[in-house]
């Protein structure tokens, strides 16, 4: 059996951002959306009677944080405007 290699990334000291914090936060409010979306799948269609109580404070957390998100994004006029 060949040794794996070593991991691909390195950690450097650059001062310049790789992605824009516009993009980041896009990004992580998308994750929120599909987490949000999937978590009331699971609870829709859930046949276990303590899985929507958990589900929906895991929910109501991934709201205030997404929440969150669309004030800052409102507050740069980044709502709505894709052009990163």
């Amino acid at each position: 059996m060949p040794v794996p290699g070593i991991a691909g990334g390195n950690v450097t000291t650059s001062t310049i951002l790789p992605f824009s914090d516009k993009l980041m936060l896009y990004c992580v409010s998308l994750f929120c959306s599909f987490s949000l979306g999937g978590n009331s799948l699971g609870t829709a269609f859930s046949l276990r009677n303590d899985l929507p109580r958990k589900l929906s404070v895991f929910m109501k957390d991934i709201f205030q944080y997404a929440h969150e998100g669309a004030k800052i994004m409102t507050k740069h006029g980044w709502k709505n405007r894709l052009k990163f």
